[in-house]
């Protein structure tokens, strides 16, 4: 007997069903765990961001390494990663309403450090984004200038953190979790709390520029402030750049341009009067 058409068809359904479900059976038997997590913060000058997440994962079976191999070569953002694997732990720890983020990159190493068997394996999922500069309303670094000549001042907004919150309401740093604080290379008075592990005692008040927060770690009243000085050779560029703009912009005001307008035809009339003469 020949097979009819949708006998074909039905055959066909039947095939991708029959796919779809061991496919859900090997997720059912996956699972991830957050093994340790280390995050990267380069403070820039201009009060943004730059930062990196590393989360080290354990995969304990061999479907967990098979969707996780999938996964490499099929997603490439926070948010697939985050389904395919059932990890609340991969998002952001900033409050993107009130810190915006760009330029996100999403990397996944290949399993590795696994077992005589390979049922079970440990793997690195690294996500690196910037932290846009801080506005009126927005930031994770507040900036102020100038708190006196040629110097500014930073500080950290902790609202706009995002890590794990107690039943009392407030943030911490969670167990198996380390936060590297890096600030601009000329960065003074720093003060910090709670304090880095680097600095348990005093922070310097110049060359301490990195400074570690190990969970777990309330971070109730957390407290990061620092300031700049800038040369005097950048104080005068950024004055006479800043006069350039003044005089860039009251030039094409309606004062500007009704000063400019007299003025040509002030030259106008002394040019007409001139040929009149010479006539």
């Amino acid at each position: 007997m020949v097979p009819t058409r949708s006998g074909a068809v039905g055959a066909t359904r039947l095939l991708a069903i029959a796919f779809v479900l061991i496919a859900a059976l090997s997720v059912s038997h996956a699972a991830f765990t957050r093994s340790f997590m280390t995050m990267q913060m380069q403070v820039n000058e201009d009060g943004s961001a730059d930062v990196r997440n590393e989360l080290r994962l354990f995969m304990n079976s061999a479907d967990s390494i098979d969707l996780y191999s999938l996964s490499v070569k099929t997603t490439n953002d926070l948010s697939g990663w985050r389904d395919r694997l059932g990890l609340s732990d991969i998002r952001f720890y900033t409050d993107t309403a009130r810190a915006p983020v760009e330029n996100v990159r999403v990397t996944a190493s290949a399993p590795d450090t696994c077992n005589s068997d390979r049922t079970s394996c440990y793997s690195t999922l690294t996500y690196e984004y910037h932290i846009k500069t801080p506005t009126n309303d927005t930031g994770l670094i507040n900036v102020t200038k100038y708190l006196s000549p040629r110097v500014i001042g930073y500080t950290l907004r902790p609202e706009a953190l995002a890590f794990e919150v107690s039943s009392l309401g407030e943030q911490y740093i969670p167990d198996r979790t380390s936060v590297e604080i890096t600030l601009p290379s000329d960065a003074v008075n720093v003060i910090m709390s709670p304090k880095p592990v680097e600095y348990e005692d005093k922070i310097p008040a110049s060359g301490a520029i990195k400074f570690t927060w190990q969970g777990r770690l309330s971070l109730a009243d957390a407290q990061l402030t620092f300031q700049r000085k800038e040369s005097l050779a950048f104080e005068v560029a950024s004055f006479f750049d800043d006069l350039r703009i003044t005089g860039v912009k009251w030039l094409f005001s309606a004062e500007g341009i009704s000063l400019v307008a007299a003025a040509a035809l002030i030259l106008a009339a002394y040019y007409m009067l001139q040929r009149r003469k010479v006539s």
